[in-house]
């Protein structure tokens, strides 16, 4: 139900483009036109409905997930319209990790939860960075969290299953829209979404012993690595790395004459070869 829900709602945004915010291209934008980008509010929503039917709205997990995910929404919508300043962006994103991690994986000792929180904040703003070419986050939402429902399958929690489900349905009915060349672009609101998703469902899956803590990180290794060494080479040479740019692996590679479409390939294949070998040896490790 995710994905026709998905796309008939971005049909509608579509439609009613002149309502929307436009990114508006820069030098460091690899679009030539102005694009709407507020395409994450259908994603937030679909895959907020879905997980709540899946799961039930009064889960005492699924209340502070979705109040997280909201609060995250509003502020980054916001500066899709507008502007926010980074350390306001900072204070809500912790903010929201904060609960994710209270309502999901509170540990002790308290220094571990302060670290988990950290890494929620890194997974928000890991695909924000990401989010940087048509097509990209989208299909990277639709494989990851395919893998993660599989897990659950696999690991008879048919609820998380169909909860990781939800969010790669709510992508791939927005990709329809953002396919290179792409007619609309999820935005802050929908990357900062898809990033924290993907903290809350790692954090889950490990909580509930679906998968150990080193699956998810093997089926985003091709997001987040890039994010983390483009991070690390622009802060040993003191740039500002709160600023949009085009490093990124997958920006060079266009930029160098690779044809959008191609890149978008190769990197999903990439993103499914992680995804399979995850698949593949969980099972074995669970015995």
């Amino acid at each position: 139900m995710t994905v026709p829900t998905s796309w008939l709602l971005l049909r509608l945004l579509v439609m009613a483009v002149e309502l929307l915010p436009t990114d508006v291209p820069n030098q460091r934008s690899l679009h030539d036109r102005a694009i709407p980008k507020a395409g994450g509010v259908v994603i937030v929503l679909v895959a907020l409905v879905g997980v709540g039917l899946v799961l039930g709205f009064d889960h005492p997990s699924v209340r502070p997930l979705v109040s997280g995910a909201l609060l995250l929404a509003v502020v980054s919508l916001w500066d899709d319209y507008g502007h926010v300043s980074p350390l306001l962006r900072l204070l809500i994103q912790g903010s929201a990790s904060l609960i994710l991690v209270s309502a999901i994986y509170s540990v002790s000792p308290p220094w571990l939860n302060a670290a988990l929180v950290v890494l929620a904040v890194w997974a928000i703003n890991l695909y924000n960075f990401m989010d940087g070419m048509d097509g990209l986050a989208a299909s990277m939402a639709i494989v990851g969290f395919s893998a993660l429902g599989m897990l659950g399958f696999l690991g008879d929690d048919l609820g998380y299953a169909c909860a990781a489900w939800s969010v790669a349905g709510a992508a791939a009915g927005f990709l329809v829209f953002n396919f290179p060349p792409a007619r609309i672009f999820m935005g802050d609101v929908g990357s900062t979404f898809l990033g924290y998703m993907m903290a809350a469902a790692s954090l889950w899956g490990v909580q509930h012993q679906i998968f150990p803590f080193w699956a998810p990180l093997l089926i985003f290794a091709p997001f987040w690595l890039d994010a983390t060494i483009t991070l690390l080479r622009r802060l040993l040479r003191g740039e500002r790395v709160w600023e949009a740019h085009r490093s990124h692996f997958y920006q060079r590679a266009v930029l160098a004459g690779v044809p959008v479409r191609r890149v978008l390939l190769v990197e999903t294949l990439l993103m499914l070869g992680c995804s399979a070998v995850a698949i593949a040896v969980v099972p074995i490790t669970r015995g």
